[in-house]
């Protein structure tokens, strides 16, 4: 889409405070002398040092070396790295910082203004990662040309140096693996958004591995059918964005949680009476199961005297209450300050689970961050200007069943062999819509970038953004006058 990446860095750091509402204040970048990414690694080294000394001063170091990946964007020395050598060391040099402060993290007892800020620093330096990874792509003589989900060299696939004797592939993975992965819907993206910390990914899966055969399968939860389990290659089939691997630190706990749910999965679809999905995502009853609550009740049932999976876990934004109540959530302006949920990324901050591997495709970065400023703006609207979804709209019999056979091919699969549909039709819709004016707003920035000769910034993105529903406001307002006016793209489906 782009025609260069000198610029791109910007757009990278930048985005990470632009992926959600409710981290924008306050972020701002500061107006210091650009340090090196090194010198930033140093800064976040001391932070993590400050975390049982003084949580307050913690928080403001997190924030400072926080900003300074900013400032990062206006380093020529990285932004101009044409050495591959180079450029695999400073991604190296990331990808270590984040195993460090992962580790840090495990002096956190309770959840913090300072975890909060170095959850954001986390997510900083994988954006680094991202755009150094996509610059030596462009560079590179021999880049694959395909990537296989959790497989492949450095710096595609990075592992933990703590696995490298272990780990090689997603054939290595072991019963009790976690695999935290971002999918390519806007729907299914959506639903990993609802909590207020956002970290980039959608879906987790459970890894099982049957102790006779060796095969490997996961037990996963999908908005559409339910829980189910799959063969591995199934997960891998997927092409997602990225794929990250967590394993518990007792192996014998992990491997009796995955076997749990495994079982009780299992023996509901052989008699094609699926657990449903949970779409009040209220991980302590676990009669229905979403994708995070998988994990959490496999665990939960292994540790029956411990707190549910994971340690530290996310909280919902008061301003999309209609939203999650049209998904299924029953919040309200009572209880939602005291409401819970398990966002799939807070699986990466739980001190118990070690990051084995992380993968990502190059070639699909571009294309999660664009959708990630879309739903940033899609959910600003819900969150700031109350704009709920119109539950007049209605899509026809024939519009349902195309868009479901659109979904991953687990899905279709399903759904072909007569499995129960696990949604109600305003559900359906909800997902639709979303997924319809996703898709119809992401081409209209990507004709917009095409105008560039480098990659936008966040501020023309949203620029962009911007004009674009500022523009189908004025046309839904006349459309809804009856005037004859093209039908507006957005509003027709959320509005005030």
């Amino acid at each position: 889409m782009f025609k260069n990446h000198k610029n791109f860095l910007g757009c990278l750091l930048l985005s990470v405070a632009a992926t959600s509402c409710s981290s924008m204040s306050g972020r701002n970048p500061s107006s210091d002398e650009n340090p090196s990414l090194a010198q930033i690694i140093e800064d976040i080294s001391d932070a993590s040092g400050r975390i049982k000394q003084d949580p307050v001063v913690c928080k403001q170091h997190y924030d400072s070396a926080y900003q300074k990946l900013f400032n990062l964007a206006g380093d020529p020395a990285l932004a101009e790295l044409t050495d591959i050598k180079e450029i695999d060391e400073q991604i190296n040099a990331s990808f270590s910082a984040r195993l460090a402060l992962k580790e840090a993290l495990k002096g956190f007892e309770s959840d913090t203004e300072c975890l909060r800020s170095a959850t954001d620093v986390f997510r900083g330096l994988r954006y680094v990662e991202d755009y150094l990874i996509e610059m030596r792509m462009e560079k590179a003589a021999n880049a694959p040309s395909e990537y296989v989900s959790m497989k492949g060299e450095f710096p595609y696939f990075l592992i933990n140096p703590k696995f490298a004797g272990e780990f090689k592939s997603y054939e290595d993975l072991q019963s009790g693996d976690v695999i935290l992965s971002r999918g390519n819907a806007f729907s299914s993206a959506a639903i990993a958004r609802i909590g207020v910390n956002d970290y980039q990914f959608s879906h987790l899966s459970f890894v099982y591995k049957d102790p006779e055969t060796k095969e490997l399968s996961t037990t996963e939860a999908h908005i559409e059918i339910g829980s189910v389990v799959e063969p591995l290659i199934e997960h891998v089939s997927a092409k997602n964005a990225r794929s990250v691997v967590f394993r518990y630190n007792d192996a014998q706990i992990s491997e009796q949680a995955s076997k749990n749910i495994h079982d009780r999965v299992l023996k509901n679809q052989l008699a094609k009476k699926n657990v449903e999905y949970d779409f009040s995502m209220d991980f302590r009853d676990n009669e229905r199961l979403f994708c995070s609550e998988i994990i959490s009740s496999g665990f939960k049932a292994a540790m029956p005297n411990e707190d549910f999976i994971p340690k530290f876990k996310s909280k919902f934004s008061p301003g999309i209450i209609p939203f999650l109540n049209t998904i299924g959530v029953p919040a309200n302006k009572d209880n939602i300050a005291n409401m819970e949920v398990f966002a799939p990324g807070d699986i990466q901050f739980d001190p118990r689970f070690d990051l084995v591997a992380e993968w990502r495709n190059p070639r699909k970065m571009e294309e999660s961050r664009l959708k990630d400023f879309i739903l940033t703006k899609i959910f600003e609207r819900m969150d700031q200007a109350g704009y709920k979804f119109d539950p007049s709209f209605k899509m026809d019999a024939e519009a349902r069943t195309f868009w479901l056979l659109r979904r991953l091919p687990v899905v279709r699969k399903f759904l072909q062999n007569k499995f129960p549909l696990n949604m109600n039709p305003g559900q359906l819709e909800l997902f639709m819509a979303l997924d319809k004016v996703g898709e119809a707003i992401y081409k209209e920035v990507e004709k917009a970038s095409l105008e560039y000769d480098r990659p936008m910034t966040p501020k023309e993105i949203y620029a962009v953004l911007d004009g674009f529903f500022k523009e189908d406001f004025e046309l839904y307002k006349r459309y809804k006058k009856g005037q004859d006016v093209v039908k507006p793209v957005f509003h027709t489906y959320f509005h005030p």
